[in-house]
């Protein structure tokens, strides 16, 4: 099973590809707070986490298969707050939960937080992917490094960690396209 938050729409293309090329159902997140219009999202979203409140979900099931990709963006190098309230809050304790992240820019920390937010977490902690994304979302580079990553870890038994670049790096040097995976 699939489940994701996105406000822009970008890692939502990622989540419905997922759930197609992996034939799993995807569950979108719905979040408390009006987040409509840039500046109010801002102003809501830099009250929220200067104030350590949290950016609560409101559907958030109470039963989950043995193993579930949760997608989300990144916010300033961490995970999108309300893809964290549903870590922190979900009945995952059964679950291996895997981390599919989307940023533009995911900073060299982008790892290690995602890694260290679902070790806190109830769940079993599966793999970090992280792809590096830009202003539009090409949805065919999108299936086809999803196909990879679901191809290498059927080989392997899990999900596989791709190579890590950093993507203003790759993207001036070797023409890093969108869709193409990228850690911090």
């Amino acid at each position: 099973m699939v489940f994701f938050y996105s406000r822009s729409g970008k890692t939502k293309v990622f989540a419905n590809t997922l759930g197609e090329v992996s034939g799993s159902e995807v569950y979108e997140l719905n979040c408390d707070l009006n987040n409509k219009g840039n500046f109010a999202f801002i102003v809501k979203a830099l009250s929220v986490t200067l104030a350590g409140k949290p950016f609560p979900v409101s559907n958030v099931p109470n039963e989950f298969p043995d193993e579930i990709f949760l997608c989300a963006p990144v916010w300033g190098g961490k995970i999108a707050a309300p893809a964290k309230y549903f870590l922190q809050n979900a009945n995952l304790k059964n679950t291996t939960t895997h981390l599919l992240l989307t940023a533009s820019m995911p900073g060299k920390n982008c790892r290690r937080y995602a890694t260290e937010i679902l070790s806190k977490s109830d769940c079993k902690p599966g793999n970090v992917y992280i792809f590096a994304t830009s202003d539009k979302v090409d949805a065919n580079a999108v299936r086809e490094q999803l196909h990879e990553m679901l191809d290498q870890s059927e080989n392997r038994g899990r999900p596989v960690e791709f190579p890590c670049f950093d993507f203003a790096e790759a993207e001036q040097k070797s023409g890093f396209k969108d869709g193409q995976i990228s850690c911090g």
